[in-house]
């Protein structure tokens, strides 16, 4: 046999001893590595991504990702309970951009937690939606209120997330709302909304370019004592205009299949994003309207599956109203008001709740929350109307009970006597119709007031009567407003 003859005998050899699968034969050979520490010591059983794969860290803190995927941007880390990344102007820096022209080693130091956060206090942002300069005077109110909501909490440990439209597609804006925002001296997480993308791209891929410069990765996760925290980006760019709707991805769906592996079944689990998941306790038609489609996420009812062996609260934003949903037992919804109210235009939000954001107190696995009113006092949760201000019921007084959801109470009481429960209706308040009525002053000509499903009313015996309104939250807290007789006018 010539060598020529040997070396192609040799070749069919080993081809019949190993051929390569297709995973093989795809997958580069280098790898994302790296360690994380705490004090120079390793930390076990924490999860690190490049945004696909999910590993553990090993008994040591070391742990290796194979880069399946090409375009990964980041390797990143679900913080572990008892300990804080370190922060940028308080931006949570878990994250680490990946940079293809040098060695792929990333190793991340943690910081231990100075406080114990099985008892902790989060603060829920939404829509600030910034479109000029001079929005930042109304904001500086609400951050001045943040800080004194975070000093009422002085031994807990208190941190916040952003559920998106962090400026109003305004990008030269962000600076200002880093700036602002840092001013509460706590962590802040961001959610990615639809008027933070940018648009003009051909694929939705690409909208979250200037998110991920400034804020880093659209979707991850971290622990904060018995809780497991998530952030999702479910705003999917069409690829064409500014239009998007709400969507999770299937990469995105995976890579949560994976985080949630590491959680144990039974935990508390937050999931914030933008887009509402469902705005009803049940799943409506589908429809192709822009309603539909950017008001809602089409395809919860995956992510409501992933869900079901948690005790599950998502938080959302996008509407620039408040309404909390129980789709289940263990899932529930909090569509968090705008702090913008309605685009900086007024007092008010489109359905009556007042400029402020969401406060959840969370000890051990059980989560109490509440909306806290800037300006006002935490037992501010309705506001009330005398009989004829209602001009759909102008017999009755009624009342917007912002933070309502169905284990709620609301009774009334005339001169002292209970007289039962008050009724819940669609309506507008009237301190919106009021502020929208004038449209020379509204630099949006567009905005309307809208229908709410928290609003009350009853009909008392004479419009002389005091009137007292007790509300009873879902922990039991009892929330009281008071009307008092009219003025009667006096005979000319």
């Amino acid at each position: 046999m010539n060598i020529k003859s040997f070396h192609s005998l040799l070749f069919v050899v080993l081809l019949c001893v190993w051929t390569p699968t297709y995973a093989e034969a795809q997958t580069p050979s280098t790898a994302i590595k790296g360690r994380i520490t705490s004090q120079g010591k390793g930390l076990a059983n924490v999860s690190v991504t490049d945004g696909q794969t999910c590993v553990l860290t090993d008994s040591k803190g070391f742990y290796s990702i194979p880069v399946i995927d090409p375009n990964a941007s980041f390797v990143y880390i679900s913080t572990p309970s008892g300990y804080l990344p370190n922060d940028s102007l308080n931006i949570p820096q878990f994250y680490k951009r990946i940079d293809k022209n040098r060695p792929q080693i990333y190793n991340f130091e943690l910081n231990k937690n100075p406080k114990t956060d099985n008892r902790h206090t989060l603060l829920v942002h939404a829509d600030p939606q910034f479109f000029k300069e001079e929005n930042f005077n109304g904001y500086a109110l609400i951050v001045e209120d943040c800080k004194e909501t975070i000093a009422s909490y002085e031994h807990t440990d208190v941190f916040g997330i952003d559920c998106g439209d962090l400026v109003g597609d305004k990008p030269q804006l962000y600076s200002q709302y880093i700036n602002e925002l840092n001013k509460t001296n706590i962590p802040f997480y961001r959610v990615s909304g639809n008027h933070d993308m940018n648009y003009g791209g051909r694929s939705d891929e690409t909208s979250t370019k200037t998110y991920n410069s400034i804020f880093g990765p659209a979707y991850y996760s971290f622990n904060r004592g018995k809780v497991h925290y998530i952030v999702l980006d479910n705003v999917f760019y069409i690829g064409r205009d500014y239009f998007y709707m709400g969507y999770i991805t299937e990469k995105i769906f995976q890579w949560l299949e994976q985080d949630l592996a590491h959680v144990p079944k039974g935990s508390t689990v937050f999931v914030a994003m933008h887009i509402p998941a469902r705005l009803s306790e049940t799943q409506e038609p589908f429809s192709y309207s822009n309603e539909k489609m950017g008001g809602q996420t089409l395809n919860a009812s995956a992510l409501f599956k992933m869900l079901e062996p948690y005790n599950a609260h998502i938080l959302t934003g996008h509407m620039h109203y408040n309404k909390n949903i129980i789709h289940s037992p263990t899932l529930y919804e909090h569509n968090t008001a705008a702090i913008c109210g309605t685009w900086w235009q007024g007092d008010y939000c489109l359905d009556g709740t007042p400029l402020g954001y969401g406060v959840y107190e969370i000890n051990d696995d059980k989560v109490e929350w509440y909306f806290k009113s800037a300006g006002h006092p935490q037992e501010y949760q309705m506001r009330a109307y005398p009989v004829g201000q209602n001009s759909d019921f102008p017999d009755d007084i009624t009342v917007n009970i912002w933070n309502w959801d169905k284990n709620w109470k609301v009774e009334w009481f005339e001169n002292g006597v209970n007289s039962g429960e008050m009724t819940r209706f669609e309506g507008i308040d009237p301190k919106v119709a009021e502020m929208c009525a004038d449209k020379d002053k509204l630099e949006f000509k567009w905005i309307s007031p809208i229908k709410n499903e928290h609003m009350f009313r009853a009909t008392p015996l004479s419009k002389n009567s005091t009137l007292e309104i007790i509300a009873t939250d879902s922990f039991g807290k009892k929330y009281k407003t008071t009307i008092k007789p009219q003025k009667q006018l006096k005979n000319k």
